[in-house]
């Protein structure tokens, strides 16, 4: 992840879990903090994580947010731990993202999803029955993902499961406004979804893109095949969707208006 004139580069890994620092135009280290942040259980310790770290500016600060086994890690640019919470799953997938103030975390398949305000120090992990404290404005115990990160739009956090239950979540209170199967042969999806002009997408590894009205009642409006496997996440740049299948990279816009 870029931020200004730093790269930072979190690595979760079996031998040593680090998060670093280095200059985007030399290379050369700024800082470098060790974590040590594993889930352990049935007799191994778990180490590996495969989530992006996200730059977090809200009015309060700038900090670089972390998912790891078993714990949130936040830190100054600096690489001083900020804050953490508890409840991420063992090898989580989904990156954290912010929406209108808050942050939203996504522990991984199982887990919860939590939103989280600005300004939180120390160890905020919820009690085993909250729901929330000062700085966990809210979480749904089952809301997590296993592979796509979940979406903001409009006021909702969308989140997809890798078999296809799409879920709406009220962004300031967690209230679920749905829980539903996009479709029975909607199969299964490693792509996160996206939004544009009052729509939900939602690509699914066979290459099939489900398109659902946003807002809080479900609505399944159009199915467009491509007949390819698919796995990455699209891309919007500009005008733009950039669609990438097993063999083909499709550039999708309206066409422009002539003059």
């Amino acid at each position: 992840m870029l931020h200004d004139n730093q790269l930072i580069v979190l690595s979760d890994n079996e031998k040593q879990q680090y998060l670093a620092s280095f200059d985007k135009r030399t290379g050369k280290q700024l800082w470098r903090t060790n974590r040590d942040i594993r889930e352990t259980g049935g007799g191994r310790s778990q180490g590996s994580a495969w989530t992006t770290p996200f730059i977090w500016t809200n009015a309060q600060r700038t900090e670089i947010v972390t998912i790891g086994p078993a714990f949130a890690v936040s830190y100054d640019l600096e690489g001083k731990e900020l804050w953490r919470l508890g409840g991420m799953s063992v090898t989580p997938v989904p990156s954290p993202f912010s929406y209108d103030g808050m942050l939203y975390i996504d522990a991984g398949r199982g887990k919860a999803l939590f939103a989280v305000r600005p300004g939180a120090k120390g160890d905020i992990t919820l009690g085993r029955m909250d729901k929330s404290n000062e700085f966990v404005a809210w979480s749904d115990a089952r809301g997590g993902t296993y592979l796509p990160t979940p979406l903001a739009y409009n006021g909702g956090i969308y989140a997809l499961t890798e078999t296809g239950i799409l879920s709406r979540f009220d962004a300031k209170t967690g209230k679920l406004s749905y829980k539903s199967r996009i479709d029975p042969e909607a199969g299964f999806f490693t792509t996160s979804p996206w939004a544009y002009n009052g729509k939900i997408f939602c690509l699914s590894e066979e290459g099939k893109t489900f398109v659902i009205a946003a807002g809080e009642t479900f609505q399944l409006l159009h199915a467009n095949p491509l007949d390819e496997m698919a796995q990455a996440t699209p891309a919007i740049v500009d005008d733009r969707l950039l669609l990438r299948t097993e063999s083909k990279l499709y550039s999708i816009r309206r066409p422009k208006k002539r003059a």
